[in-house]
């Protein structure tokens, strides 16, 4: 499932100056999906992004995001993924009902304290530490932001 995620990476990207934070803010990842900040459900911010040609949606639950608005940096998080055969030995739900048997660990960091901030993450598959990397840069508009140095 991962792996069919991080396959045919690749994006143009502009740079744009600091800008204040938005109530719906969306991330791109470098294959062209959209990530994007579906809801909080007590503290926890649920994002979400398509995958495969069944476009179901992986979603990424991040406790205390809501509450970083001008100061993230490094969250512990977990994945949700479509169910798949045979994925991992136990099911999850996340706080918004869904559950699968495709889950996992998740490390995400942002390149900038406030928003617009794109963020690397780290994911794990089951209960294995988080290793596969995943890069996703903000969203302001139609405009990507990158890292600045």
């Amino acid at each position: 499932m991962l792996k069919r995620f991080l396959a045919g990476l690749g994006v143009a990207i502009v740079l744009l100056p600091a800008l204040p934070a938005s109530a719906d803010e969306a991330w791109l990842l470098p294959n062209g999906e959209e990530v994007t900040w579906d809801q909080d459900i007590d503290g926890i911010s649920v994002l979400s992004y398509p995958v495969g040609r069944s476009r179901e949606r992986v979603h990424l639950y991040v406790r205390g995001l809501a509450d970083a608005v001008d100061s993230r940096g490094t969250f512990y998080a977990y994945w949700i993924g479509p169910s798949s055969d045979s994925y991992c030995d136990a099911s999850l739900t996340g706080p918004d009902g869904t559950t699968s048997d495709s889950f996992g660990q998740a490390i995400i960091t942002f390149d900038q304290p406030t928003f617009p901030s794109g963020w690397s993450a780290l994911l794990g598959q089951c209960f294995d530490a988080p290793s596969d990397e995943v890069r996703a840069n903000a969203l302001y508009g139609d405009q990507v932001v990158v890292p600045r140095n």
